[in-house]
């Protein structure tokens, strides 16, 4: 038992602080740009909302040299919403606030049954630069959020396009810095995390422990790297060279998919891209779920999916989870220090990387001690996805139904 608890600290050290000291220094913002001759114009038109104290521009007011300005980059903003009037417009707007960029945005109504559609026209009107695109009917063979994006990618005319949401909020300079980023880094595929608006006490610790286990699971400092099973995507913000989303087939491949946004970075690391995955909390924010149930069921859909509609790896996992995260603290409760000292090892470690995650979700450093009771939340919301989508023999999402043996046929497998 002794040995066994030391062995265990060991492991999720191993697995833990690597991924979570990269969710804590990918961090982008206007200083992540490397300077260059012409940038000066760019810089200055950042509004300071969205820079931080250590990160505003220096020496802005000295006289500059003439030298030409960079190109701006084309980007396409494809904004897919579904019954979301609430929060369309003032998404659509902070889109089209967006400077140094030349935009082309297309915001499709996905089968709306509120005001959505008639606020994207309305908001169209006053702008030339958006387009929509209005869907009334779900087309066999894909799900209704991936056709939308398909259908807007086709009629995009910048280098870059970027999937967003429509309940995301931008700060002028976001999509600018992200695309300089992407082409500086030589990306071909950008992931960025939105700044999540706080909400309840134990809300706020399971959007951190969502955080942890994203950055965990796919070993965020690995991303960058060959290595096949690291990879990411937000739906937030998925941001992708134009030319090589084509190349790939678009959605095509993934048009089944529950887990599209994640699939869509499984797809650039399968066919050779490069991709990267930031937090952005200076450039973008977004309320994940309007409550805590409003996570436990907003993740129904997914949460089964992300184990490949598998029962036994859901089994294999709860069971993992509970050795790993769980079982030590009934050891340390139970036995003497003598044998307990690892275990207690791997608890500290599982705090203090939760800690971390809690400061990166911005719910505060104050909710470490909750690790325990947001683990086991999670635990909950994916056996109830996986027990309601058995049950009901497939996903209902956006009213419409896929069948379970539908979803598990279509799921991205590369070759």
């Amino acid at each position: 038992m002794f040995w066994l608890g030391w062995c265990l600290c060991g492991a999720v050290a191993f697995w833990t602080l690597p991924a979570i000291f990269a969710l804590w220094k990918n961090q982008l913002t206007a200083d992540s740009l490397v300077k260059q001759p012409g940038d000066v114009a760019f810089t200055n038109s950042v509004p300071d909302s969205i820079l931080s104290a250590n990160c505003r521009p220096q020496n802005v007011n000295q006289p500059q040299t003439a030298s030409p300005s960079p190109p701006r980059p084309a980007v396409s903003v494809i904004v897919p919403a579904r019954n979301e009037a609430c929060q369309i417009e003032k998404a659509l707007r902070t889109i089209l606030a967006s400077t140094d960029i030349d935009l082309q945005l297309i915001a499709v109504n996905d089968r709306s049954t509120d005001g959505t559609g008639q606020i994207m026209d309305q908001v169209a009107a006053e702008d030339p630069r958006l387009t929509v695109i209005h869907i009334h009917q779900d087309p066999t063979g894909w799900l209704g959020k991936n056709h939308a994006m398909h259908v807007a990618s086709q009629r995009a005319t910048g280098d870059l396009l970027l999937f967003t949401d429509g309940d995301v909020i931008y700060e002028p300079g976001a999509i600018a810095i992200a695309a300089r980023f992407l082409r500086q880094e030589k990306l071909d595929h950008l992931c960025l995390l939105p700044r999540m608006i706080p909400g309840g006490l134990v809300e706020n610790s399971v959007v951190a422990f969502f955080g942890l286990l994203f950055a965990v699971g796919v070993q965020m400092q690995l991303i960058r790297t060959r290595v096949p099973f690291s990879y990411a995507g937000v739906g937030a913000f998925n941001l992708i060279d134009t030319a090589f989303y084509r190349r790939m087939g678009g959605h095509l491949p993934i048009a089944m998919d529950v887990l599209d946004d994640v699939m869509l970075g499984r797809m650039v690391k399968h066919n050779g891209g490069r991709l990267d995955f930031y937090c952005a909390p200076e450039l973008l924010s977004i309320r994940w779920q309007p409550s805590l149930w409003g996570i436990v069921t907003g993740l129904e859909k997914n949460a089964f999916a992300s184990a490949g509609y598998s029962l036994p790896l859901i089994v294999m996992i709860t069971l993992m989870f509970f050795s790993v995260m769980i079982a030590p603290y009934f050891v340390v409760a139970l036995q003497p220090w003598s044998v307990s000292a690892g275990f207690l090892g791997s608890i500290l470690i599982w705090h203090f990387v939760y800690g971390i995650a809690c400061l990166v979700s911005r719910g505060g450093w104050y909710l470490f001690p909750l690790f325990p009771v947001a683990a086991s939340i999670m635990a909950f919301t994916y056996w109830r996805s996986t027990w309601l989508t058995i049950k009901r023999g497939g996903v209902r999402w956006r009213d419409s139904f896929y069948s379970l043996q539908q979803l598990r046929e279509s799921r991205y497998r590369p070759r």
